[in-house]
């Protein structure tokens, strides 16, 4: 059923919170307008009548709203342990969904190095890398058998339709010194977990990244790979469960405080959600391009041929946001400042526009 058990909490909740329908603490709580009494949304999906003996409208057609006020301050104060049984996580219950989309996912062998997690349940590993990485640490005291082990991969890694999404092997290269390479179209690369601010977390290969605590400071996250010439672009996906706008652009060299917005830096370069650039922290918000914030993809082109940084919107050109010649320096990286609720998925490897500058 739809609640969650009441020997997950701690401390228990009051009894108020259970769904008479389930018999469970209410998920995705609503109540009866008429009482007050709560229920799981997915519960009353079906607008049964309210069983609380207390309802002034037993026998009416009843209507359902959300809690608000003091009610829900009280239940997103509630803290439950995580579902699965070797995670002994206590969490609110506001942050226990986006925990467990992870933790009750069955890991990859190799998930000590790649953190990735199954697809399927009859697979043991998430790509053929990380399969050929097993076989080859259990063969770590046998060349011989390490080297009948690439022979029969290679065919696999070099096949279009095996291969890992931000890497790529050639017979020649050596397992430890895998890159991220060119398609032939643009750079992969990802977010690097060592380079984020307090509590923000990645998931999906560190391409995804959320940001959700009570505090309103921008922390920053930075991409994994350092651009050093050329021209890049790379998309930025919006986070549906967005509240806050985020600060997306670019920032030269990687050593900053990640627990502000690196754009407060006059080598960091930003568009700014509310249709606003910034660049170091006397910036004072020049109007720019339009607003971005939980929906739509904007896409980032970096020039440091000619050392401008421009932005697109669902396809649209906002034209050249930046010119400096600090954006012809490298090693730059791609940057986003989240604030308070935000997040993003970071699409990399793809081609230029032709509209773009």
């Amino acid at each position: 059923m739809s609640g969650y058990d009441l020997n997950r909490f701690h401390p228990q909740p009051p009894a108020h919170l259970l769904c008479l329908i389930c018999n469970k603490v209410v998920k995705d709580p609503l109540e009866c307008d008429s009482c007050g009494q709560m229920y799981c949304n997915e519960c009353v999906a079906r607008k049964p009548q309210c069983k609380s003996q207390d309802c002034p409208k037993q026998g009416a057609p009843p209507q359902y709203v959300k809690i608000q006020g003091a009610m829900l301050k009280v239940y997103k104060n509630l803290m439950l342990f995580c579902a699965n049984p070797e995670c002994k996580k206590l969490l609110s219950i506001v942050d226990i969904e986006q925990h467990q989309s992870t933790c009750l996912k069955q890991k990859c062998l190799n998930n000590d190095l790649c953190k990735e997690f199954i697809e399927k349940d009859d697979q043991k590993f998430c790509s053929i890398i990380c399969e050929l990485t097993f076989q080859l640490y259990d063969a770590q005291n046998d060349p011989k058998k390490q080297f009948d082990i690439i022979k029969r991969y290679v065919p696999k890694l070099t096949s279009t339709n095996s291969q890992p999404s931000s890497f790529q092997i050639m017979p020649s290269q050596s397992i430890q010194n895998i890159q991220p390479i060119s398609n032939g179209d643009g750079v992969f690369f990802k977010w690097d977990k060592n380079k984020c601010g307090q509590g923000i977390q990645l998931t999906n290969g560190d391409v995804c990244v959320f940001l959700k605590e009570s505090s309103y400071i921008f922390r920053t996250v930075l991409g994994d790979h350092g651009f050093e010439s050329g021209i890049h672009y790379w998309e930025i996906e919006a986070d549906s469960r967005t509240e806050n706008e985020l600060k997306i652009g670019v920032c030269q060299g990687n050593t900053i405080n990640l627990n502000a917005a690196f754009c407060d830096l006059n080598q960091g370069f930003a568009y700014y959600g509310l249709a606003q650039l910034r660049n170091g922290s006397n910036a004072s918000g020049q109007t720019y391009g339009k607003r971005f914030k939980k929906e739509g993809t904007l896409g980032v082109c970096l020039n440091m041929n000619n050392g401008t940084l421009s932005f697109s919107l669902n396809g649209e050109y906002m034209g050249i946001a930046f010119r400096s010649d600090l954006l012809k320096k490298g090693p730059i990286y791609a940057a986003v400042a989240l604030l308070h609720c935000a997040g993003c998925t970071i699409k990399t490897g793809k081609q230029k526009p032709a509209y773009m500058e």
